[in-house]
């Protein structure tokens, strides 16, 4: 390999002079990046400690960092160059890593979650962790968590959850795999009768799991009762070889999250012992008799459904912050184009059109993360009151944890692909980090409730609410505004000046009118389809879908934007947080108001509500807002608290120091381990060597 040679000196003569032309006006990122922080009006530490609640959280984390960084099995460095099945035993040994640094330091279960979530490596153990345990938790019988439980938490058995089918997936009831009781053997055969009725997507499933909690529709005596849950061992403890009936494997590569070994699954006639079946509630007893679940067990399956959204919703503000994070951090230190030729090249960040698009997005990020602490908080005292027989808000609760599923993942994902193009060239490279993040999240647009599937869902909820109203009945709870709206049907907007739409007041009220207008029109859509009937199921709700949908977003749009104001006043007047931190919070407050009502601009005007000169002062009032919240926008992303080794973003570094980072990255390449390259041999050569091939 030849070295490279260094110029003499006559040479560094003749080009350093230019050098020096192209060089003039050129700016240091990392004096860039320093710098955006002095502006800040602010302590970003101040409302990072909040956030994250309280600043002993953040030190911890910083501990666990390190310790992360001292094992192997946590290295970042090179997880951009992983092969698939590289990145499968990678992520398997993360979560091994975890769980031992767990067992050997006893360390808490916060600082599991917490080490997950920094070293963000998804593998083989999502769904024992998320969906095997907490199932056995929540639908086992005692004798059954004894058997099971020990062994999952000593990893002596893997497991996942088959529910979705190749051919069904929302439609549960419509599942196809069945499980029928034989009284003689007292034993249940589980059978996959048809191609459609193969398993397919459970994570883990592919090549680590042992053992599976199957969906499957029960049958006893010839009657059947429905999907129940069953413990089936599908892999040999001892080979990890199938077991005899079973076909099992990987489904193949995913637009992301290739760590996990989501799988396939069919089951030709196999037997299972009477008590693989969780019998908490439903019961089968030997002699074949079936006993149903209490009257309220369907009640009381809502309470891990709704917590499972919650989290969701709750990630998808952990998730666009991350996006947020780097992609602001990036337009601060990028330069481009200068007035003057030799002159400092502008920063990107002080585009007027990225300003308006990043910092917009901010705010739904901020939005979102309020909105995920509000609903986990939900979720807590409705558990509470579970456990009391109280089921009083599940309704309300219901409608509100899949309508925010819908919209939070929906901005989420959006969000995310918004802020990699605001990074360019570079935003394409995996180094960013922008790429894998996407991809990884963008299935929780369609997983646990497809989005479209989740606003109907809210959607029913408000339709019941339109009747109600209808019939004269008050209405509490977030559906409250359909009742004011029916007793003031023509009123309209109040904003006379810009600065007018920064009130939370108009905000809601604009809100409001706009999605009361929507459920009324999906109201009187449905009504016309079904002849005049009300109702909420069959072809007349299918043929209304695309209206109630938009009720349903409307709706979901009103109640976070009015969260995000409450948890910020919240705060403020508990003085939570000192006069800095809840201005800047307030700012972002009457700015996700404005950028919400923007993307509901033409209804605003559809029915009159706002008049054409109304909206236009919406827009410029957007402008005047991000202008001042510019001086902020590093130190805002400085508050949402990650940790570089968290990001694993290029573009993303606290310090500013992208471009050495994009280099290093680089020279980390694989491609990299050899100056010719991979393709030298059998392909380049030949060609480019004519000599070579004759001599071949």
């Amino acid at each position: 390999m030849s070295l490279p040679q260094r110029p003499d000196e006559a040479t560094r003569r003749l080009v350093d002079p230019a050098c020096r032309v192209t060089l003039a006006g050129a700016a240091n990122p990392v004096d860039d990046a320093a710098a955006e922080r002095l502006k800040a009006t602010f302590d970003s530490e101040e409302l990072a400690a909040f956030l994250h609640d309280g600043v002993d959280k953040l030190q911890r984390r910083e501990e666990l960092v390190k310790l992360l960084q001292s094992q192997p099995w946590s290295d970042k460095t090179h997880r951009y160059f992983l092969t698939r099945e590289q990145e499968y035993v990678g992520g398997l040994e993360a979560a091994v890593g975890i769980w031992q640094q767990m067992r050997g330091e006893r360390l808490s279960m916060e600082d599991g979650i917490t080490m997950r979530s920094l070293a963000y490596f998804p593998g083989g153990l999502e769904l024992h962790i998320g969906m095997f345990i907490p199932t056995i938790l929540g639908q086992g019988t005692p004798e059954q968590q004894a058997k099971w439980l020990p062994l999952c938490n000593r990893l002596q058995i893997i497991g996942t959850y088959a529910q979705t089918e190749l051919g069904h997936g929302t439609f549960v009831r419509g599942l196809q795999t069945v499980a029928v009781y034989d009284e003689a053997s007292k034993e249940f055969v589980v059978h996959s009768p048809s191609l459609e009725s193969t398993k397919w997507w459970p994570g883990g499933m592919g090549k680590t799991a042992t053992h599976v909690i199957l969906m499957a529709r029960l049958f006893v005596k010839g009657k059947d009762y429905g999907p129940h849950s069953f413990v089936v061992q599908i892999r040999d403890l001892a080979t990890h070889l199938p077991l005899a009936g079973v076909s099992v494997g990987d489904i193949g590569p995913k637009m992301g999250f290739n760590g996990v070994d989501n799988g396939y699954l069919s089951l030709d006639h196999v037997r299972i012992p009477r008590d693989a079946m969780l019998m908490r509630f439903a019961q089968v007893t030997e002699e074949g008799r079936y006993i149903p679940p209490p009257p309220d067990n369907q009640k009381a399956a809502y309470a891990t459904m709704v917590y499972v959204r919650a989290t969701i919703v709750r990630d998808s503000g952990d998730f666009l912050s991350r996006a947020v994070t780097i992609a602001t951090r990036y337009a601060a230190v990028r330069r481009q184009t200068a007035t003057k030729l030799g002159e400092p090249e502008l920063q990107v960040l002080d585009y007027d059109n990225v300003q308006q698009i990043l910092l917009p997005l901010m705010s739904r990020a901020y939005a979102l993360v309020f909105m995920g602490r509000s609903m986990m908080d939900m979720y807590h005292s409705f558990d509470s009151a579970r456990a009391r027989g109280d089921f009083s808000v599940l309704p309300e609760l219901h409608a509100l944890s899949s309508g925010l599923k819908a919209l939070s993942t929906d901005i989420a994902a959006t969000g995310i692909e918004t802020a990699r193009r605001q990074c360019g060239g570079h935003g394409y490279m995996l180094a960013s980090g922008l790429p894998t993040l996407f991809n990884s999240y963008v299935q929780n647009c369609t997983w646990e409730g497809d989005n479209n599937v989740m606003y109907l869902q809210t959607a029913r909820y408000l339709m019941k609410a339109a009747i109600a109203v209808q019939t004269g009945k008050p209405l509490t709870g977030s559906a409250k505004y359909l009742s004011d709206a029916a007793r003031q049907p023509n009123a309209k907007c109040q904003v006379a000046a810009p600065e007018d739409w920064r009130a939370p007041a108009h905000q809601l009220a604009a809100l409001a009118a706009v999605a009361a207008q929507l459920t009324a029109q999906a109201a009187a859509v449905l009504a016309r389809a079904g002849g005049g009937r009300p109702g909420v199921e069959g072809e007349a709700w299918n043929s209304s879908s695309v209206d109630l949908i938009r009720a349903a977003r409307a709706h979901i749009a009103l109640y976070l934007h009015q969260n995000f104001i409450e948890c910020v006043e919240a705060a403020s007047s508990q003085r939570k947080l000192s006069a800095g931190p809840a201005a800047v919070l307030r700012q972002l407050v009457a700015l996700h108001g404005v950028a919400t009502l923007l993307d509901a601009a033409g209804d605003l005007q559809e029915r009159g509500y706002a008049t054409g000169r109304q909206v236009a002062l919406l827009r410029g009032e957007q402008r005047t807002l991000v202008r001042a919240l510019r001086p902020n926008a590093v130190a805002l992303t400085d508050s949402f608290g990650y940790p570089d080794y968290m990001l694993n973003s290029a573009l993303g570094r606290r310090d500013g120091n992208v471009y050495q980072a994009l280099l290093d990255s680089a020279k980390s390449s694989p491609l990299n381990a050899t100056q010719e390259g991979p393709a030298w041999k059998p392909v380049l050569e030949p060609l480019l060597n004519p000599q070579a091939r004759s001599r071949l």
